[in-house]
């Protein structure tokens, strides 16, 4: 089982504050974690390769420039806009 101090120590490292009426579930509940990690151990790693991410190949598209789209046809689709912009609903409080 995980200690109080250890529970404790990464409570403070991500600035969480335990009372100690929580400090006896969190720690169960750590533990219960760690212990799930622990059943990685158990996998034949044999002969795999180190990888820093999940992704080992990034697929990127050509940086290639396009022409612009057409203001109007893009506005067409607008509920609102005013001065060949689109319009939406103000989210800031303010008068309009």
């Amino acid at each position: 089982m995980v200690s109080k101090e250890e529970v404790l120590r990464v409570a403070r490292l991500a600035r969480l504050s335990l009372t100690d009426a929580e400090l006896p579930a969190v720690q169960a509940k750590f533990s219960a974690i760690l212990e799930h990690f622990n059943f990685l151990n158990e996998a034949n790693t044999d002969g795999v390769e180190p990888q820093f991410h999940a992704a080992t190949r990034m697929e990127l598209r050509p940086d290639v420039a396009e022409p612009a789209l057409d203001r109007e046809a893009l506005l067409q689709n607008a509920p609102d806009q005013m001065d060949s912009c689109f319009r939406i609903p103000r989210v800031v409080g303010g008068e309009e």
